[in-house]
């Protein structure tokens, strides 16, 4: 996992050393936003070219905004429905220079509004369109969705090929036929160059016991490899094709602006990167009424948006040393909560069983004088004892009581 307890103290000058392009391709290529980047190198070489691009209306939303969510759906069509295949949600602070990134599983069992039953979170965009798919999401998650910008799949495999393809590890043979949608997959295992279409069957494979959950850590590893890519200046040759296909294609709706690109285009350099994490929701995949759902841990979503979504996550959480015991006798807890503790960014050195299970109350055990007691203590909701030792290994030291066996 990256180290994220280096804080950038870069300047956007210091940035702008590097061609503006490269670090716009390398930010939206990341983040499924590799459009915004071709459109700056479009204006640059002919202002007066008119692109394909269904871009928002008016100046900058960014400007003044520290920290923000945005909403990144891959499109698909199939017998005239569009159903969004990738959904990932990305929080991204200028001050900090940080981005976690939420993926969502397209199976997700959710309620959609104006819908009388649950369904899955992949047909709200059919049902409304990018708003109602934002409306659904932050009823879910209970975060605030600030801008998004949904994209067709189906240009995807035309901006990998007008990169010049990518390197991919497969982790193992993948193969799949599917006539009624006119999919065939045949990936075989092992380090090789992939083509546009080839590196979207990749990313597109769900058909094994790891189902969406397994897909979604492709996709991750895809992207990785894209912006690594995008990273080179090898990438400078194939801007002008990056550029044809734009305008060949519409291939993203979005509501941010021309503006809104530029600003990110000139925050995303090395440090960023590097402090670009991934999540998925946590979920189990379930048969209900013949269908295939992914049910998500409903316990676990307020953490996971309060730390990664609402603000609670900080680089400098990582400087704190932390132990989860299980004080309780319930399965599995120490895990739990360790979990829980690592969306908003502490580092979790170890879990284990406490000497006894006979805790009433969570306790938060001060080995090491640290000022991150307090906000560790709220967050658990828990009472904070001192108990010194230069020799233990952690600074605080959590001991989960029976208060926490119904959280």
């Amino acid at each position: 996992m990256p180290d994220r307890t280096r804080i950038a103290k870069q300047s956007f000058k210091s940035v702008k050393r590097r061609p503006w392009y490269v670090i716009a391709l390398w930010f939206l290529i990341s983040f499924c936003l590799l459009t915004t980047g071709v459109v700056l190198y479009i204006w640059k070489v002919n202002p007066s070219i008119v692109t394909s691009v269904i871009w928002g209306q008016g100046g900058g939303r960014l400007d003044g905004l520290t920290e923000f969510n945005i909403l990144v759906a891959g499109l698909d069509e199939y017998g005239g429905a569009k159903r969004t295949d990738t959904i990932m949600i990305m929080n991204i602070s200028l001050t900090d220079k940080y981005a976690n990134v939420v993926s969502i599983p397209r199976d997700t069992r959710v309620n959609i509004p104006g819908v009388s039953r649950m369904d899955k979170i992949n047909s709200a965009y059919q049902r409304g369109g990018a708003e109602l798919l934002v409306r659904t999401l932050e009823n879910f998650l209970g975060a605030q969705i600030d801008f998004y910008c949904v994209f067709q799949i189906k240009a995807a495999a035309a901006m990998i090929d007008a990169m010049g393809g990518v390197d991919i590890d497969v982790e193992k043979s993948l193969r799949y036929t599917d006539r009624a949608q006119n999919l065939y997959i045949n990936v075989p295992k092992g380090r090789q160059h992939l083509d546009g279409k080839t590196a979207t069957e990749y990313a597109r494979f769900r058909h094994d016991a790891h189902g969406d959950l397994g897909r979604i850590e492709r996709q991750q590893k895809l992207i990785d490899a894209l912006s690594k890519k995008a990273a080179s200046y090898e990438i400078i040759k194939h801007l002008p094709r990056l550029a044809m296909e734009l305008m060949k294609n519409d291939l993203i709706v979005t509501n941010l602006s021309f503006n809104d690109g530029v600003i990110l285009s000139r925050i995303y350099d090395d440090h960023m990167r590097r402090n670009t994490m991934f999540f998925t929701m946590p979920g189990t995949p379930e048969t209900i009424g013949g269908i295939s759902y992914v049910t998500p841990h409903e316990k676990e979503l307020p953490y996971l948006a309060g730390g990664l979504l609402k603000g609670g996550f900080h680089p400098r959480n990582r400087l704190v040393r932390i132990s989860v015991e299980n004080g309780c006798g319930s399965p599995m807890i120490a895990q739990i909560y360790r979990t829980r503790l690592e969306y908003y960014g502490f580092n979790v050195i170890k879990t284990d069983n406490a000497r006894n299970f006979d805790h009433d109350r969570t306790l938060v055990v001060v080995k090491h004088k640290t000022p991150f007691t307090n906000s560790v203590a709220r967050l658990l909701g828990a009472e904070v004892v001192n108990d010194y030792d230069q020799d233990s290994l952690a600074d605080l030291e959590v001991i989960l009581g029976r208060d926490k066996l119904d959280q």
